[in-house]
């Protein structure tokens, strides 16, 4: 089975998750919202079924699952059907893009990445969520991912993997920071920089 296949399938599951663990996703908003930019136009690439674009304001969003994107479109989200490596965007029209927990279902992280400083216009901000696999809790998503419906497909990424992907791409790095350390559903620490919190945000800026 495909990802988007998997994502089309588990729609309730997936939607169930962040219902039951509310104060570990609202640890996930404030800490992106700490890293957002002013901004007037926004996407967030892999948008899912438009939770955390509809929290954090941001109006658009590209998808692979039309199931998801269909959830999406119901939040107020303006949805493409569409791939993080081939956007179905234009050159430069965003100043702000926005990526949570995608990087490991994608086939080629550092493509995704060019194309996301490709639709940013210059000096805009690109922010990106991920599962940081060297984090003693990102060790145990890593062991277990097999038991998940959903991680079984996924290719974690260690903060310097997409640090340097991004640099690659022509982003410089402007900040870090870090929250999750246990699976219970509570609020917990929010602090710069990586190693500790299994999710990781970092805020970077097209050269």
């Amino acid at each position: 089975m495909r990802v988007n296949e998997c994502f089309d399938a588990e729609i309730e599951e997936y939607e169930k998750w962040f219902n039951e663990n509310d104060k570990l996703l609202s640890n996930e908003i404030n800490i992106i919202k700490q890293l957002l930019p002013d901004f007037n136009k926004g996407i967030e690439i892999g948008v899912g079924t438009g939770i955390f674009a509809s929290k954090l304001g941001i109006k658009n969003g590209v998808e692979p699952s039309k199931k998801m994107a269909s959830k999406a479109i119901e939040r107020g989200i303006c949805v493409e059907i569409g791939k993080a490596e081939n956007l179905p965007v234009a050159d430069e029209c965003y100043n702000l893009a926005l990526m949570v927990t995608v990087d490991c279902y994608l086939n080629d992280v550092f493509k995704a990445f060019l194309e996301v400083n490709r639709i940013l216009v210059k000096n805009g901000v690109f922010v990106i969520a991920f599962l940081d696999k060297s984090t003693p809790l990102g060790k145990i998503y890593e062991d277990n991912k097999h038991l998940d419906k959903n991680y079984k497909y996924a290719t974690f990424h260690s903060y310097k993997e997409i640090s340097d992907w991004l640099i690659k791409a022509n982003f410089e790095i402007m900040d870090r920071k870090q929250t999750i350390y246990s699976l219970d559903n509570d609020y917990q620490e929010i602090k710069t920089g990586s190693g500790e919190g299994v999710f990781v945000v970092i805020k970077a800026k097209k050269q």
